[in-house]
This record gives C-alpha cells, structure tokens and sequence, in this order.
C-alpha cells in the first residue's frame, strides 16, 4: 500500500467536502477518488480507510467503505479476485463491524450494507456454513453497555437489510440469481429447527427444475449447530424482554427489532409465526407507553400478518386463530385501540395516534374480510367471537371517519352478507347497536358536510383536527363525507334492514322521531329522509323479489306495522322549500306501505295513502317563481312513480285522481310541464293496473286521456300542409316585418300558436315514452295508440317536413328578407350586441323572439323524431298507408339542406327505433326497403365529403376556431350515429348467423344441424332476427349494407370505426365459413344436413354453389376476400385509427384461420381451378381446396394494398396462422407480417414536413353506395399510401413492436 497515495486521497476528500473548493478543484478531486475506485489495490485501500483504528475522519471512512462495495459489486467472485481474496474481504469487513467504535449511523448502516453484499453473493455455502453464529456473536447476551447495545443493533441491520434485499427492493441482480440459495439459508436460519422439519420435510423446492422428471429441485436446508430456535422466536423474546422493561430513552432497540421482524412477515411461512411467538410479542408492544414509534410501527407488523392470506390448507385459518381467539393479543389490541380516543393522555403526538387508530381499524377489518368471512358462506370457523366482536362494535362508533371507514365497510359487505356469520346470535345481539348508531352517524356526516359547505370550520363541523388536517381543503374533506362515508352508511342500513326487517324499524325509529317530529336541521333533516328511503326501498324491493320467487315474505308484511309510523312522520312534516324537494323524492318509497293487500280496508295504509296524494296535490299548487314550479314538477314525477309502482292501489281512489288532473290541466296557472306529467301520470296508472283492471277497462280509461292530444295535433294539420303554411304559423313574416323596420314586435297570437303545439307535442312525448316500448318502467298500451296510429302519424311526418324545410333557403323566396338579422338570428350564428341591452328585458324585442322561433324549432324537431320513433312499436305503423306513401317523402325532403344535427337526430331517433322493431309480418321489409337504399347513398356520400373538407387545410383555414370545433363535434356525433345504425344492422345479420367457433364446432362433431324454420328470439344485445333474416334474403339490401359498412372504416373517429370493425370481426369469419362450406361435397349426409343449415340462412345469389369441378367465387367470396380485406387496409394504415388496428388485425386473422378449418372438417374429393376475377389476369389460376383458393385472394387483396408488403412474408404468417388456435397468437403472427403497412407511431399524425396521400382514401365504389348484387364487384381502392411509406429510413421491427 503506498501512503502516497493514501495521503493524495485523503487531501482530495477534503477538497471535495470542502466549501471553498472551485468547481475545477473539486472535478480533479473527484477523478483522485475514480482512480483510486478502479485500482487494482482497492480493496486494500477501501478497507484501511475504513478502519476506524486507522484515526481518519468519518468523511474518509464512510468513503473506504463505498471504495470496498465497488469492489465488491463489480469484482466479488470473479478474476480480478480470486477466492482467497473474496474470504479475506469478507472477514475483514465482519471485523469492521465487531470491532467497537464510535460510528456515526450512516456509517452503521454502510457496514450492514456490505456485509449484506458479501452474504448474498457467498452464503450459504461450504465456505460459509456459519453466519448465524457470527452473527450471534454480534448479537451478544443482551447488556446494556452502549458498545453492546450497538452490537445488537448491528446484528439486526444486517438481518433487515438482508430481507429487504431479499424480499422488498431487489436492487442487487445476485440476489435474483441466487434467489433459492439465499432463501434456503434464510429459512434455517430464521425458523426453528422443529418448525424446517415439519415443513420442510423432503427439502426446499427451489425455481429449478430436473429435466428428466420435468419436477422442481429441491435442496436440503441448512441449518447451523447452536441455531436450534431460529432468530425469530429470539426476537420475538426480546421483544417481549424490551416491552416489559420498557425505558422510552431507548426505544430505539425495540423499534429496531420490530422493524426487522417486520421486513420478513410476508414471507414466513403462517406455521412459524405460530411457533415463535411472534404475534403475541407486537401485541405487547402494542401496550408500551411513552413511544408513539412503537405502538405505530407494532400495529403495523400485526397489519401486514392480518394481510396474509392462505386459500386453502391446514394453515388457511391459523392467522385468524392466532389473533382473535387469543384473548391476550385481543385485549392489547383493544386496550391500544381505547388509547387512541383520549390521545391526549399517552400520546405525544396526535397525528401519530390517528394513524396507529387507523392502522389497529385494518387489523380488525383484515381479520374478517381475509378470514372470518370466507367464501363459504354457510360456516363460521370462529368459535369465540366476542372478543373481536367487541372491538368491531368500538371502532365502528369512532367519530373519526378514517377511522371507522374499514368497519363500516366490513359490518356492511363481508358480516351481513355472510350467511352464517350474520345468523349467529353473539353477532346479531350487535345489529340494534350498529343500526342506532349508523342512523345517528349519517344524521352526524350530513350535518358536518352542511357546515362545511357554508363556510363554517372543522372544529364546528365536528370533525377531528388531524384528520381534517390529511385532506387539501375543505372540499375535499366535504366530498369524502358526502359519498364514501355517507355511502357506506347508507349499505350498512341497506344490509340490517334485509337482515331483519321489523327490528330494524324498530331500532332506527327512536333516532329518526325527533329529527321528523320536529325542529331540526335541514341537513339532518334530508338525511333522515335519505334513510327513510332506504328503508322502505329495499323492504319494498326485498318483498317484490320474494312473492317473483314464490318465498315466504310474512317477515316482511310484519315490518310493514312498525313502518307506517315512519311513513307517517314523512308526510307530515312541515317541510320548508329547501326541504320539500327531498319530501316529495321521499314519496315513491312509500310505496311499500301502500300495497293493494294493505289499503284494500280501511285503516292506517289507507289513511296514508290519501296523506301522500293530497301532499303531492298541494304540491302542484305551487306555482309562481322558478322554485315553486320545480317543486310541482317533483310533485308530479312523484305521482308518475307511485304511478308504477302501486297502480292497483291507487285505482281505489281512481274517480278522484281524474278529477285532480283535469283541474289541474285545466287550470292556466299550471306550468306545461306539469300537465305533461300529469298525463304520464295517469296513463301510467291505467296501463299498470293490471290486476284491479280489464283491458277492457283499461282501453276506456285511457281513450279520454289520449284523445284530447290526438285532436289537438289533429287540428294542426292544415297548419302544416305546406312549408309556407308552416313559416305563416310560426310567425316569421310578421317578425322580419318588425326587425325591418324597427318595430316591437306584437305578435302575440303566433307565440300562443307555437307554445301550444310545444306543449302539445312535449305531452305525447312524454306519454309515448312511458306506454310503448320496452324497458323498466314501460307500461302496456299498445291497444289505445293502434286505434289512433294514423291520426298521429300524419302530422308528426307533415310536421318533420316543415321543419325541413325551414332549412331550404327556396322555400323563403317568397319572403321579402328585408333584415339578415331574422335569417341569422334563426339559422347562423348572431352577436349579442346586434340586439343591444334591450334585449335582454324587453320579451316583445323582434331579435329575442327569433331566437324564441329557433329554440322552440329545435324542441319541436326533436319532439317530432323521437314521437315517430316511438310509435314504430307498432305493428300496424308498418302498414298505415300515410307511412308507405309519405314517409321516405317526407323525410327525405329538402335532405341536401339538412344539418349533421339532424341527421344525427333523425339516426338515433326514428331510424333506428324502426329498424329495431321491422318484423316481416307487419310488412315492414318492403316498407323499409323504400328509404334504406336512399339512406345508404346519401349518408355515405355526404359524410365523405365532409370529412374530405375536414382534411382539406384550405378549407379550415378560413373558419374560425369555435365554429371549427362545433363543426368538428357535429360530424363526429353524425358519424356515429351512423356507424351505431350500421352496427345495428350487421348484429341482426349475426343473430340469424352462428359464430365462427359455434359452426366450427358443428362441422367438428359431425352432427346433423336443423335449418331455423321459425324466426330466433331477440339476442341479448337487443337486436332484431327478423330485421337480419330479411337482410341475408335481400341480395340488393345485404349488398348496400355491407358496402357502406365499409365506406364508414373510411371516417377517422376511433368510437365510429371501432363499432363497426367489432361487428365485423363477429360476422366475417362466420360469413368465410358458410361461403366455404357451399363450396364442398360434404362426405356425409350429417355434413350435408350441417351445410345446408347455415347456406339457406343467405340468399343463394349470395352464397353461390360449387360441388366439384370448381367455378367462379360468389358474390360474398368476392367481397369478403378483396372489398373487405382492402377496406380494413385502409384503417391499418390510418393514424388517427391506431387504436382499432388490433380489432382489425384478428378479423383478417381469424378469416384466414376459418378458411383451413372447413378443410379439416369436410375434405373435398376434387381440387378446384378458378381465377379470381379482381386479380390481375397474368396471375395463374388456383388450383386446390377453396380455402386455399380464398387465402390466395386476401394475399393478392393485401399486397396491392401496399408497395411495402411482401408476399413470402405473408404466405409464410398464414401458414403458422391457419396451424395456431390461440387468436391472441394468430393476430401477433399477422403483426410481424404486415408491420411494415402499419401506422404504429402515433407522432406521425402531427408531421407536416412530408405530404402524404395516406389521409385521402376514395371509397372504393364510384357513383352510389347502392350496390346491385348480381353485379357486385369488387374494385379495390386507390393504392393509399401509409405515413410509413414516405418515409426514406428503413424502420427496424425492433422500433416498431416493443
């Protein structure tokens, strides 16, 4: 060693920690110590350095030892240190650490660090048999010297850091190399030789394997002399020893050896804990005073045990033993628990407290989520439960919400849903306690985030000052209120009111009478409504269920008594206006009270129920200023509701009802809105009194309550004729007249004429959308609607027309326009300084009143689409003369006008509705047929002309950014609006057609598959079979369909095309099967009776028919194979679509894989050879089986769809494609191939350095979409060319596949 360069070291660390060092000084400095780091001598150096002997500062020492783990991590058992070397180096740094010495902690720790890297990389192993006894020698007898004491501490350092190593960090890649030698060690070293023997009886399993026996290796443990015990069970000893003599001035040890303990629980095994005694050891932590440290870190080491979870087992339940029948570990943990609610008395720090509280709360929801609670819920494997009960109870009622939030949730979810848990007497003698105290919790939270939420501070709210203290503000901590503890408040009284609904009542009703019966808190209050509603809701639920069921609901008839005082205390309290909302919400759940069984006599029920109408009637006398009419429009919604729920109940009372709505219809003080309901109201009524009622009786009550709105539509009519009519009826010649010449306007009669037909079509819509249809909450009355079909068909379609063709500037020729402002203020877009102040007061200002006129049009338009939707529920709407003869007409009149808002409106509104419900009987495939091929052509063309200006720079550079965006949101809503019809359409076809697999498995088990003769039942998703039964008999209309399927991949809006793509990649594979099968001679008739099954599902024109001796490919060959596969191209090659390229990716995968799988199930007795008319004539014709003929043809379809897609490449993917049954796998095969086609880099949407054709795709077909299927070809699309493609860098797979 040359003390010269010793001695330039020294000076350089100086240097470097020095503060007068420039930044050069100190660069030299730090290339001194590099140098020496790399010496070959450097662990000679390192460890002189280190040597406290040696009298060098702590700054040089601590550097000696960061020399030695260079040494160690990039030299240790490898040349440039042989064995000798490595020995030495580990016996020289055992004896830094032994050797006594003032070493600051950081200095400590470097040591165990060390020592830690050497026994990772050395231990165990012949060499080194003996660590445990070194280290037991470290450990010392326990004295109290402070030498000792660092001794000890020394000892446990280097077992924690070892297990972190191990089992935490794994920053060391050794540790991952030697991972089973390591724990092998770990394993003697730690458990006692009893618990290794009982264990480990054959050896430890290690992550090797045997190759002959294909089994994992095992290796015997070793286990030192003298180590019999295991250091667990001496740790959990010495806690105990520290615990009982506990000296808050050395808290330290005991914090020391809790911590190391803890790093190993998740790994050792549950039987160990229970031989060492480790469990009861924290547990007497947990009772030290004078350490908040402790008690927290104790409380979290027994956490991390709760945590442990063992499945199945001898040892699934030792945890739960270990801890909750031990009285002893129970007792402390309530005792530590008790201390945390007075922490003012033990605890130094509040904060610390709250946390332990917290930690002790998991502990006690761990032990009954994990274990208690199992997943057989039919036993209880706790015999004693009352301890941990106790504690349940206790922690449950802490007004610290943190706190008590993991009970709660436990007493709501993992107790009360456990069978047998919740039927024990011990458990159930807690349910009255709970329910009192999580009613006047509820009443607590709500009445806290009240406080919150007027500004008041957490002191005044109530809430603990250090729990307060975790959440950013007080908004925050008001959100948490309002719905996790309030939510979990509110299951815990949903699951005690099922578990026993009479007592239930009877336990909540003490806390729940003074907030009602009188003056509380508006918070309190609504909460007391909140659990009343609750209440009642769920025994109302829980009792429907049970009589659907056929069980015994004499339970819950008993509970109805006791909840009529609560019923009672709803409906006459005096509720204020920011109360009576929450009342009239309250109502409906009264429903339970208020069955036929209970108000058919006179009596308390019965009482109530003319209680709830006649408050819900006051309510409706509310009118004046915006809030009274929000409470008569609750009021009225209350209505409906009781409406459907207990319409039997009310038509006791029907005479008076009827008499309540005319007047209050009648009654000009009554908002609209509140008519409209009222209608709702008592059609729901007659349509659901099933019971008390004949449909005879049903259909004559209803007809004076339909009638009045038929007519009133009816007179309409002549206001409607004619789109000149109609501009008359709203008003607007008067009202460019007064904008002209700068009159008021005082038109009142035209305003009357437009809120009449608003109110009149708002109340059918309404009356519509609760009587036809499908759904919860729709009642029956198709019988009344058929009868007046006709009568509402015809204006609503006159009506659609009109307001079509406000937007046509033709029809307003006739109009003199003497002011743009009405023209602009109806259909553009107007400044508000344009109407001046004025505007805003005066209602008679003409600019207001057209902004009015176009508001009001926007109701009536929407109105009248979803009427027309709705009234295709019935079956005669296919066959009313006025809608075979005028529909499309009027529909599709001035259509080159209309706005994406109407398109998207007129999709989602009347189209689909009708599609939905088309049944071939009602005639409505050839109804259809007349406006869906019209529909086709025309969304397709103009949806691509917008999104080609959409592309167009030009084009948007001359909006401005607002009107950008708006037209932007408006395509993309129309086209999916669009692509969801197109969906709809391809999910009725897949309702008629199995799937891939299902007709794969039938070709497979070669048994005989029926033809459907009859029409399937609707599919889960809501689809309509007759719609799709009709599409595969309809050549022309399947054709359209699938074509603009199609053109719709060409729109760049993920949501649009990834619909579309899903549907396709259900159906085409499905589609390649049965075109294939029809291409066989099947060689048994079970085959023959499987093939035709699934051929007659399509139209023959479609399918085609082969045998053998070969031919020209059918239509659906054709398009599948080329339109369908250069379709999908174009989206692979599309950034704006990256995230449909996997959905993209498996249909052309699964295609390919389907194609080989008719092969395999029915092999044919005669090769075919046919050219493929859509490629090229030099190409030689296919000669084999049709499948092999039709994975030829995606080849040609995809390598014409890109310059940059080889074809031995993909040839060599379908290959291992059509072999491999994974589909995951399949699509990863097809990845690799046509990476170079995909547009992968998602930065290359936003490069405008290079042009590129790859955003402008022209639709395959020229000319309409409507394709005739006889002529169905299959031009491919112009080659589009991928973002990739101009690029001049060849991109390597590795860049472009993660």
């Amino acid at each position: 060693m040359d003390p010269l360069v010793v001695n330039r070291v020294v000076q350089a660390l100086e240097c470097v920690y020095s503060s007068d060092t420039s930044a050069e000084q100190r660069r030299e400095a730090e290339a001194v110590c590099e140098q020496l780091r790399n010496d070959a001598g450097a662990s000679a150096y390192g460890l002189y350095l280190a040597d406290a002997a040696n009298g060098y500062p702590a700054m040089v020492r601590h550097f000696g030892l960061q020399v030695v783990e260079h040494v160690i991590r990039h030299r240790y058992g490898t040349e440039a240190l042989d064995a000798a070397g490595c020995i030495g180096l580990r016996d020289r740094v055992y004896g830094l650490i032994f050797n006594p010495s003032d070493n600051p902690l950081y200095i400590r720790a470097k040591l165990a660090e060390l020592l830690v890297m050497v026994i990772v990389r050395a231990w165990p192993s012949p060499e080194w048999a003996d660590l445990s006894a070194q280290l037991m020698r470290l450990y010392g007898g326990g004295g109290q010297s402070k030498a000792e004491e660092e001794a000890r501490e020394m000892a446990l350092s280097v077992w924690r850091t070892l297990g972190e190593e191990m089992f935490v960090y794994e920053r060391d890649p050794v540790v991952t190399i030697r991972k089973s030698q390591l724990t092998n060690g770990v394993v003697g070293a730690l458990l006692p030789k009893s618990v290794v023997d009982e264990l480990y009886p054959s050896g430890y399993r290690t992550d090797s394997v045997v190759k002959k026996t294909k089994k994992a290796a095992v290796s015997q443990i070793v286990l030192e002399s003298g180590n019999e015990d295991g250091w667990l069970l001496r740790w959990a000893q010495y806690i105990h020893e520290l615990s009982a003599a506990f000296q808050p001035a050395r808290d330290s040890r005991l914090l020391a050896v809790i911590d190391t303990i803890a790093v190993y629980l998740d790994w050792v095994p549950i039987r160990a804990l229970a031989a060492t005694q480790v469990i009861p050891s924290l547990a007497s932590a947990l009772l030290v005073a004078g350490s908040d440290a402790v008690r927290r870190r104790a409380s979290e080491a027994l956490e991390a045990i709760t945590r442990r979870y063992v499945s199945t087992g001898e040892d699934r339940d030792t945890v739960l033993f270990l801890i909750a029948q031990n009285l002893q570990v129970m007792d402390a943990i309530s005792q530590a628990y008790a201390a945390t609610t007075t922490p003012d008395n033990s605890w130094e720090d509040s904060a610390e407290a709250l946390a332990t509280a917290r930690t002790l709360a998991v502990i006690a929801a761990n032990l009954v989520n994990l274990h208690w609670a199992r997943k057989k819920i039919e036993t209880s494997v706790l015999e004693h439960p009352e301890a941990l009960l106790a504690l349940l109870a206790a922690i449950a009622r802490d007004a610290r919400h943190t706190v008590a939030a993991p009970v709660l949730g436990c007493w709501g979810t993992s107790i009360l849903r456990h069978k047998a848990i919740a039927r024990d007497p011990r458990v159930a003698a807690q349910f009255g306690g709970l329910a009192e105290h999580a009613t006047q919790a509820l009443f607590g939270v709500c009445r806290a985030a009240s406080v919150l939420q007027r500004g008041g501070s957490v002191e005044s709210a109530g809430i603990d000052e250090d729990e307060a203290g975790e959440f950013a503000n007080t908004g925050e901590l008001r959100g948490y209120l309002t719905s996790d503890v309030r939510t979990r408040l509110l299951g815990i009284v949903r699951g005690l009111c099922q578990m026993d609904p009479a007592g239930f009542v009877t336990w909540i009703l003490p806390s729940v009478e003074p907030v009602l019966g009188g003056q509380s808190e508006t918070a309190v209050a609504e909460a007391a409504f909140f659990v009343i509603d609750t209440v009642l809701a769920s025994l109302d639920e829980l009792e429907q269920q049970a009589l659907a069921d056929g069980d015994d609901v004499m339970a819950l008839v008993a509970a109805r008594g006791p909840s009529l005082a609560l019923g009672r205390l709803v409906v006459q309290f005096a509720a204020s206006d920011s109360l009576a909302l929450r009342q009239l919400a309250t109502l409906p759940a009264l429903a339970f009270l208020l069955r036929p069984a209970a108000v058919g006599v006179e009596g308390e029920a019965r009482n109530l129920l003319l209680a709830v109408l006649q408050k819900c009637a006051s309510s409706l006398d509310s009118t004046g200023d915006l809030a009274a009419v929000t409470v008569a429009r609750r009021a009225s919604a209350a209505l409906v509701r009781l409406a459907l729920a207990i319409p039997d109940s009310l038509m006791l009372v029907y005479g008076d009802l009827a008499r309540l709505v005319d007047t209050r219809i009648g009654d000009p003080a009554v908002p609209s809105s509140v008519k409209a309901y009222l209608r709702e109201f008592q059609l729901a009524l007659i349509g659901g009194a099933t019971v008390s009622c004949t449909l005879a009786q049903r259909l004559e009550l209803a007809q004076p309550v339909v009638q009045p709105m038929v007519h009133a539509l009816s007179s309409l009519v002549p206001a409607l004729e004619s789109p000149s009519a109609f501009i008359e009826f709203l008003g607007l010649p008067q009202l460019d007249h007064a904008l002209a010449k700068g009159l008021p306007l005082g038109d009142a009669e035209a305003r009357g004429r437009r809120t009449g037909l608003l109110n009149t079509l708002s109340t059918l819509f309404i009356c519509l959308g609760r009587t036809l249809g499908t759904g919860d909450g729709i009642v029956g009355l198709t019988a009344v609607w058929t009868e007046y079909a006709n009568h509402l068909a015809t204006p609503l379609l006159l009506l659609v027309r009109c307001i079509h063709a406000l937007w046509n500037p033709a029809h307003w020729q006739h109009l003199p326009w003497q002011s743009s402002q009405a023209h602009n203020a109806l259909f553009g877009i107007t400044s508000r300084e344009e109407g001046g102040p004025e505007e805003e007061h005066n209602s008679n200002h003409p600019l207001k009143e057209a902004r009015d006129i176009a508001n009001a049009v926007a109701v009536l338009r929407g109105h009248a689409y979803r009427c027309l939707g709705k009234l295709a529920y019935l079956p005669v709407l296919f066959t009313l003369p006025v809608m075979t003869s005028n529909f499309t007409g009027c529909l599709f009149a001035d259509v080159a006008t209309l706005t994406p808002r109407h398109w998207r409106l007129l999709l989602n509104e009347v189209m689909r509705p009708i599609l939905k419900t088309m049944s071939q009987e009602s005639g409505g495939g050839s109804y259809v047929s007349e406006w869906l091929s019209p529909l086709f052509s025309f969304c397709t063309e103009r949806l691509d002309a917008e999104w080609q200006a959409s592309r167009d720079s030009t084009v948007v550079a001359l909006r401005n950014v607002e009107e950008e965006i708006a037209r932007d949101a408006a395509l993309r809503d129309w086209t999916r609006a669009w692509s969801q019809l197109l969906a709809e359409l391809l999910a009725a076809v897949g309702c008629v057609i199995p799937g891939a697999t299902q007709i794969e498995h039938d070709l497979m088990s070669n048994a005989r598959v029926v033809a459907i003769t009859t029409e399937p039942k609707t599919g889960s998703s809501g689809s309509n079979p007759a719609l799709g039964a009709w599409l595969l008999h309809s050549p022309d209309m399947l054709a359209a369909t699938l074509t603009a399927c199609l053109a719709a991949l060409q729109f760049s809006d993920t949501q649009a095309v990834n619909r579309v793509v899903g549907l396709l990649a259900e159906l085409t594979p499905a589609l390649c099967l049965i075109v294939l099968v029809a291409m066989y001679d099947p060689p048994t008739p079970a085959h023959a009776s499987t093939a035709t099954a699934y051929t007659t599902r399509i139209d023959s024109t479609l399918v085609g028919k082969g045998g053998s001796g070969g031919g020209e490919p059918s239509p659906l060959f054709s398009w599948l194979s080329s339109d369908c596969i250069s379709a999908l191209c174009t989206v692979l090659c599309d950034p704006m679509l990256i995230d449909v390229q996997d959905h993209v990716l498996t249909t052309i995968a699964d295609m390919a894989y389907y194609s080989a799988a008719v092969a395999e199930r029915m092999p044919s007795t005669a090769a075919w050879s046919f050219r493929n008319r859509d490629i090229s004539s030099s190409s030689s014709a296919v000669v084999g089986d049709p499948g092999t003929a039709f994975r030829h043809a995606i080849l040609g379809t995809l390598t014409a769809s890109s310059s940059t897609l080889t074809d031995k490449a993909l040839q060599n993917a379908f290959v291992q494609i059509v072999s491999e049954s994974e589909s995951k796998r399949r699509r990863a095969l097809l990845r690799v191939a046509m990476q170079p086609m995909l547009a992968v880099e998602k930065s290359k949407m936003f490069e405008k350095s290079k042009p590129t054709n790859a955003a402008v795709k022209p639709h395959p077909s020229s000319g309409s979409v409507v394709v005739d299927a006889s002529t169905w070809s299959n031009k491919r699309a112009g080659q589009s060319t991928s973002l990739l493609d101009t690029d001049d860098d060849l991109f390597d797979l590795s860049h472009l596949m993660p």
